[in-house]
């Protein structure tokens, strides 16, 4: 028996393969949507509880998004690497009675010039009235600037293919490096790259759960897991993992029934010591002694320390017992060691405070003590920090590698290479923009800054950058040498945060020329 078919056979598969095509180009397209929605968009509604430098890539997507969406009436945006993180203060700069601009940061660790150049336009889109790009000899990626017959090459293969598997390529701007470097980059990493261009979930895994994370537990946790201490500060000092020194003077402003305390060391024994207020420091309304058998944390009882008639508002906290060292607790590997006593939770003694830390910086004893010490004890702790075996210290072979640049740049002749060009784009596309740019650069460490301070080559990379940026009306600011004490820097570029106080003036004041002149 012979069936009639109304569609020849051919044009059957067509219209299947078709419906096929259709569906498949659908899911694709509602799963680009999606992952938009989701991950682009609805993610970064979720409250920012992280704290300073705790998770780099997403606090500068959640920054560089938060700044497209507001608008200053005058509005200072400082860009550049941690350099720039740690050299200025913009909140204390922001505390200033009638402020002439509002300062904000656009950066995160390592950015190098060709990262800031695929960032302009997120950075026009900023609002800026005045861009402050805060660059040092550091950032000029010298890892791939190789000594070769008196002349420094750059080595593009080795650099092209690296930078493609830097995070910021990889989650920030994958798309971009793709286009640019698809000819030059291994099948690996163009495939990588390809996908993360594609979706956002897969850009964005290596800090995904980061704010949700945090968010945990500063609302359900028991404030032993953090990043940084965000409690009460003694009055002697504490470390930024909540380290106190023997002994720890605390202003309770909110006196929690319960607290934490964490002993690196079994049967600590501390003495407490209550006072009624910042006055009577010398008269105790009670004091009494405790000792806790495990080491960890372990629960704080103040009701089974105080009466609850007694009147207090100021605990001292004192280790009566063998102390700990910085070294053993691992808050240093290098240098002098220092005693501590014990840790602190999170919030101790304070109502928790969950505002946006991403770029606020605290001062702690983690920088405080350098500035405490002597020059000649300072440079010989530093030696010992820094110095000492950095060619085979693997944390410290990126400034081995520029403290050596620093010694070739002193025989060589000043060419311009690619990380030099990329300044030059960003400076011709803020031109094109009209918007006012200024170039900083950065504070340095005196004894690293010697290395290669009268070369000719800095002479000239100075007149380089000068006679290009002044051609279009924009200027260079040379701050290489306004701090000149060794304890405020950290290492050879970065200020601790009593050096970047300290800078914060001469900063702000440099550029108010500029901030006044589009600001009347």
């Amino acid at each position: 028996m012979e069936t009639e078919s109304r569609i020849p056979l051919n044009k059957s598969r067509f219209g299947q393969k078709w419906k096929v095509f259709v569906v498949t180009c659908a899911l694709f397209g509602g799963i680009l949507f999606l992952d938009n929605l989701i991950f682009s968009k609805l993610y970064f509604l979720f409250p920012n509880e992280t704290e300073w430098d705790s998770s780099p890539w997403y606090n500068f997507i959640f920054k560089t998004k938060e700044l497209q969406s507001t608008k200053d009436k005058h509005r200072t945006i400082i860009t550049g690497s941690s350099v720039a993180l740690y050299s200025v203060l913009p909140d204390r700069l922001n505390q200033k009675e009638n402020p002439i601009t509002k300062y904000h940061f656009f950066s995160h660790v390592a950015m190098a010039p060709t990262d800031l150049d695929y960032y302009k336009k997120d950075l026009l889109d900023s609002h800026p009235t005045l861009v402050v790009y805060l660059l040092n000899f550091a950032d000029l990626q010298w890892e791939y600037q190789d000594l070769i017959d008196g002349k420094l090459k750059f080595n593009q293969k080795i650099w092209v293919t690296q930078f493609g598997e830097r995070y910021p390529a990889k989650t920030i701007y994958p798309n971009s490096y793709l286009f640019d470097h698809w000819k030059e980059l291994p099948r690996k990493t163009i495939s990588k790259l390809a996908a993360k261009s594609l979706f956002y979930v897969s850009r964005f895994r290596v800090f995904f759960m980061d704010p949700i994370e945090v968010y945990i537990d500063n609302h359900f946790g028991s404030g032993r897991k953090y990043h940084l201490y965000q409690g009460e500060k003694p009055m002697e000092g504490i470390w930024s993992k909540g380290w106190t020194k023997e002994s720890a003077t605390i202003l309770c402003s909110d006196k929690k029934p319960k607290e934490s305390l964490f002993f690196q060391k079994t049967n600590t024994k501390l003495l407490f010591r209550f006072f009624k207020d910042s006055n009577s420091l010398d008269k105790p309304v009670f004091e009494i002694e405790k000792s806790f058998v495990r080491s960890g944390w372990n629960e704080l009882d103040w009701s089974s320390l105080i009466q609850s008639n007694l009147e207090w508002n100021i605990v001292q906290i004192k280790v009566l017992s063998e102390l700990s060292t910085a070294k053993e607790v691992k808050l240093i590997r290098y240098g002098r060691d220092e005693s501590v006593g014990v840790r602190l939770s999170h919030f101790f003694c304070k109502t928790t405070n969950l505002e946006n830390k991403s770029y606020s910086r605290d001062s702690y004893w983690d920088d405080t003590r350098l500035v405490t010490k002597t020059v000649s004890d300072f440079k010989e702790d530093y030696s010992e920090r820094m110095i000492r075996d950095a060619g085979t210290r693997p944390e410290l072979m990126r400034l081995h590698l520029v403290r050596e640049a620093k010694k070739n740049v002193n025989t060589v002749p000043f060419e311009p290479w690619w990380e030099l060009n990329r300044i030059l784009s960003i400076s011709d596309y803020f031109y094109q923009h009209k918007i006012p740019f200024v170039l900083v650069l950065s504070p340095e460490n005196p004894i690293e800054f010697d290395i290669y301070k009268n070369s000719e080559w800095r002479k000239d990379w100075i007149t380089n950058l000068k006679s290009h940026l002044e051609q279009r009306g924009q200027t260079l600011i040379d701050h290489t040498e306004v701090v000149s004490d060794v304890r405020y820097f950290f290492d050879p570029h970065h200020l601790t945060y009593e050096g970047a106080d300290f800078y914060n003036s001469i900063f702000s004041k440099s550029l108010e020329p500029q901030i006044l002149k589009f600001n009347p």
